[in-house]
């Protein structure tokens, strides 16, 4: 048991050490990173469930498969619902759907309740300048939030 658990570690480090460096790029916000989080999160339910349900293989580790210990399915389950557990502990989530109007800047706002007259206007002549649009294709966000920054309208 000692080998394929020793697998299982360095298979399940690797990930997080691959979610760790996708989270540390540039241009990377608390957004985007959020997301990371969360389809993290989803992997490793996915990873329970096929670990221990309908499937009863080991294909999302494949040093672990290699060696095929069926003992090795409890292990890992709890394992990964003690990880989903604790990523959800040290990340509580966030509602993101609130804040679909940072990466995509240039939607009419008027539906949303939690802005104030002043900030729906300004969102409204965003939403309208076509200069802005054509920015906001060739630009990262960040720096598309900085040249908005320059020539923002004020109420």
């Amino acid at each position: 048991m000692w080998l394929p658990r020793l697998e299982y570690l360095t298979e399940i480090f690797g990930q997080l050490n691959r979610l760790k460096s996708s989270m540390q790029v540039r241009n990377e916000n608390i957004l985007t990173s959020t997301d990371k989080l969360i389809a993290f999160t989803k992997k490793g339910y996915f990873m329970e469930e096929q670990s221990e349900g309908r499937y009863s293989t080991l294909d999302m580790f494949p040093l672990v498969r290699k060696t095929c210990v069926k003992k090795m399915i409890p292990v890992i389950v709890e394992h990964l619902t003690c990880l989903g557990r604790r990523v959800e502990e040290y990340f509580p989530s966030i509602s993101v759907d609130e804040f679909d109007w940072i990466r995509n800047p240039l939607v009419n706002l008027r539906d949303s309740s939690n802005f104030a007259i002043c900030e729906e206007k300004e969102s409204a002549s965003l939403s309208s300048n076509r200069g802005l649009r054509m920015n906001n294709a060739e630009l990262t966000l960040d720096a598309f939030w900085f040249s908005i920054m320059q020539v923002s309208i004020y109420c």
